[in-house]
């Protein structure tokens, strides 16, 4: 099959290069709770698209690793964090021009938190459910939209 057709027909499927994997996405965690941080790294073992976890426990670790070269295709990023929150680190990814998405997950219910995330550039907000398989699925919406 020529890439001609793959890129006019939407149906068929153009394969990955050889040597590059397509679907091995790396996922930067920014969580400070090492419960909370377990299980999404649990959730997201369970998702084939995932190629890579790299986790830190605040936004300035967070960012350290971004300026050493770490690269995500998605971060999901909790809120309430010593040193830098999620908000600041929001803040400061979009203005540097990151375009990964920034995917907040958080406990906390405040409409408040919704729209100041958003405002800083997270594309979605979502709020950590109570149980593994339901983190798993919510996880595996979020990624299939990378």
């Amino acid at each position: 099959m020529s890439a001609l057709n793959a890129a006019t027909n939407p149906e068929i499927e153009t394969p990955p290069l050889p040597g590059l994997a397509m679907d091995d996405l790396e996922i930067l965690v920014v969580e400070d709770d090492a419960g909370d941080a377990y299980l999404i790294e649990t959730a997201l073992s369970r998702i084939a698209r995932v190629g890579c976890l790299v986790r830190a426990s605040d936004g300035v670790e967070a960012m350290a690793l971004i300026e050493k070269g770490v690269t995500p295709d998605l971060a999901l990023i909790d809120l309430h964090m010593p040193r830098k929150s999620g908000f600041n680190l929001l803040l400061e990814l979009s203005c540097a021009g990151h375009d990964f998405p920034m995917v907040v997950l958080t406990s906390s219910t405040a409409r408040a938190d919704l729209v100041r995330s958003k405002l800083r550039g997270a594309t979605q907000v979502l709020s950590k459910p109570d149980t593994v398989a339901e983190l798993t699925d919510m996880l595996r919406r979020v990624v299939a939209e990378v």
